[in-house]
């Protein structure tokens, strides 16, 4: 286990794509213009009741276009933010530190501190990419809810600790879907991962899954329409927190955009997607396994 150990400590979460944005390339597709494009997709999330919008976590074109839709968005329908950077069992400290009063104080200034409460992980996440979208619910008085399972519930679930939402799964699990999420994981995580570790890994990305699924119905009693901002893997309709709500949020109308880069991968689980140009990096996997004394392969 010591290995499994070091890979989940250093990576500080399990995520099925990696914080350097490290996922399957996806086909491109053609499309109409921008603005054609996000006029028609704003209407789209202006009548559902719940909004999945993914992302690949180091994508900059992407952050800035999630962000212009939410402003448009709000224009049509009161809106509640969850995020995937928060975690559920801070939102008391969230509301608390957003509730604080510092005369004075900056707005980028509060918007850091509010996140700092929320349990953001500054060592990370990119602030610079996420920081805009706190600034930006501040502003317009949006609710914001933290939504995922905190790095050391996530780290004890996949070190086979017992918990409600790990232990329990979806009705539409299956085989064929275990093998998806693992095949997921083995490719978000470069194929580093012995394979006796998938399993674990797999239900503590499920009980992730499980988690926003709970903070998006909690949230949504208040009238509003939610939107989650999670990576592409947790808003898939095959796997992800569509899977939970499915369960769990009986008629809600579930809307699911995934923001890709092209590539090549098989057809993409979401009810919408959009392509954003590929966001230049250096190739994290190769600094995994520098990192972890792990040769490529032949």
């Amino acid at each position: 286990m010591r290995f499994f150990d070091r890979l989940v400590q250093r990576l500080g979460v399990v995520l099925v794509c990696l914080p350097l944005g490290a996922c399957a390339r996806w086909p491109a597709l053609d499309e109409p213009s921008p603005a054609a494009v996000s006029a028609a997709l704003v209407e789209r999330m202006a009548a559902a009741d719940l909004i999945l919008i993914g992302e690949l976590h180091d994508n900059v074109a992407m952050h800035r276009q999630r962000l212009a839709w939410l402003d448009l968005l709000a224009d049509r329908v009161p809106i509640t933010v969850a995020m995937e950077q928060f975690d559920a069992d801070a939102q008391a400290a969230l509301e608390a530190a957003r509730a604080e009063q510092r005369p004075g104080e900056p707005l980028p200034d509060r918007a850091r501190r509010i996140a700092q409460a929320a349990g953001f992980r500054f060592d990370g996440w990119d602030w610079s990419l996420y920081g805009p979208v706190v600034e930006l619910a501040l502003r317009r008085d949006w609710p914001l809810v933290g939504a995922n399972l905190s790095s050391a519930q996530t780290f004890a679930i996949a070190r086979g600790q017992s918990h409600p939402l790990a232990d329990r799964a979806p009705s539409a699990w299956g085989p064929q879907v275990e093998k998806a999420q693992s095949d997921a994981i083995e490719q978000g995580h470069c194929g580093l991962m012995p394979p006796s570790m998938l399993p674990p890994m797999v239900r503590a990305q499920r009980a992730r899954d499980a988690q926003m699924a709970e903070a998006l119905i909690t949230a949504r009693q208040g009238g509003r329409t939610v939107v989650l901002l999670a990576g592409n893997g947790h808003v898939r309709r095959d796997v992800g927190v569509p899977l939970h709500l499915a369960d769990m949020a009986g008629g809600a109308r579930v809307l699911s955009v995934g923001l890709l880069e092209p590539g090549e991968a098989p057809a993409s689980p979401y009810d919408v997607i959009r392509v954003f140009p590929v966001q230049p990096r250096a190739d994290p996997c190769r600094a995994l396994r520098e990192r972890f004394g792990k040769p490529r392969s032949p």
